[in-house]
């Protein structure tokens, strides 16, 4: 039985309560998860120096969340805590943690909810405990960071405008005997346009669905469409490895669908890559994104796998609403009637 083709109108209206369906998370969404880890409102940079800082590597790492240093050809490296005491040594024995460091205990969440005991002050003598070999120590570090999951007053008003929080944070240092600086500058980045992001996503789809419904032949790459389409959704996954499993899946789903042929299983692992893209518009609300594509290209194929998707699931919606035809060379027999004799 082959299904009939519905019009372009019912075509259009089915398509606008799926465009509704896919824009309504999309609500604006300031900085939510956006103060470090896979995804952040702020750019964390270190523009320069104090003092010589030959013989170590520092860089921001994890969007800001971390400072990673590395001892290259000095011979020690002290990391100065937020009172100037001694916080961290790397030396040849390796990396050694002052416990009696305030930094210590303030440094154990990001918004330093821990108060140091009174043992822990700049005054105390160090307490060492070593950390770990070799010559690379990451931590969180509070001069490198917005202290607060609300943003500041002016970006509240002007969220859609860049500024710079702090201009020269200092993180200071103590490299073979010799103090220095880095500067530290943390700078609020307005979020991506999401409704222009999801309205191409939703007008791509929406062309997509009305070939596939008014152009028969189109038919046959529905189920290579849906290959791509659970690609790109795997593309936009990031670093999660519970979502990489999931869309290697639905990616062998439609290819087995392409293989047998199957336009069901194809709706199907096209329905599955929507969801796992529209369950990671988090792509669509921040600047900066962590994993394993820059935001820009997560964006772009968080936008391919809704669009393609979309478009075959919305393409599967229409036909399976719409009316049925009887098969050629079939004709519907009229009812019997029976004759008094």
């Amino acid at each position: 039985m082959r299904l009939a083709r519905p019009t372009f109108a019912r075509v259009v209206l089915l398509m606008v309560t799926v465009t509704a369906c896919t824009l309504a998370p999309a609500g604006v969404a300031l900085a939510h998860n956006g103060t470090g880890g896979s995804s952040s409102d702020y750019r964390i940079q270190i523009t320069g120096w104090d003092g010589d800082p030959t013989g170590i590597v520092l860089r921001i790492v994890e969007l800001g969340n971390r400072l990673e240093l590395r001892r290259t050809t000095a011979s020690s490296v002290l990391v100065l805590g937020y009172e100037g005491e001694p916080y961290l040594r790397l030396d040849s024995n390796g990396v050694a943690e002052n416990v009696n460091s305030p930094a210590h205990y303030l440094n154990l969440d990001r918004f330093a909810s821990t108060n140091p005991p009174a043992s822990a002050s700049a005054a105390a003598a160090p307490n060492w405990t070593h950390v770990a070999d070799g010559s690379t120590i990451r931590w969180h570090d509070h001069r490198a960071h917005w202290m607060s999951a609300t943003p500041r007053a002016d970006v509240l008003a002007a969220p859609d405008v860049e500024r710079v929080i702090f201009p020269d944070n200092h993180i200071d240092l103590v490299v073979d005997g010799r103090a220095v600086s880095a500067l530290v500058r943390v700078t609020w980045l307005p979020p991506p346009h999401r409704y222009v992001w999801l309205g191409a996503a939703s007008l791509i789809g929406l062309a997509v669905a009305t070939i596939f419904v008014l152009v028969p032949s189109a038919e046959r790459g529905v189920a290579l469409v849906a290959v791509l389409g659970a690609a790109s959704a795997l593309l936009a996954q990031g670093a999660s490895p519970t979502r990489a499993v999931l869309g290697v899946v639905l990616i062998l789903g439609a290819i087995s669908a392409l293989v047998i042929r199957r336009p069901v299983v194809s709706a199907v692992a096209a329905a599955g890559g929507l969801v796992l893209a529209a369950t990671r518009l988090e792509v669509f609300e921040h600047d900066l994104l962590a994993g394993w594509m820059p935001a820009v290209g997560q964006r772009l194929a968080a936008d391919v796998a809704i669009a393609l998707c979309l478009g075959v699931v919305a393409s599967a919606l229409v036909g399976v609403l719409g009316p049925t035809e009887p098969r050629r060379g079939h004709t519907v027999a009229a009812p019997h009637s029976r004759v008094a004799s």
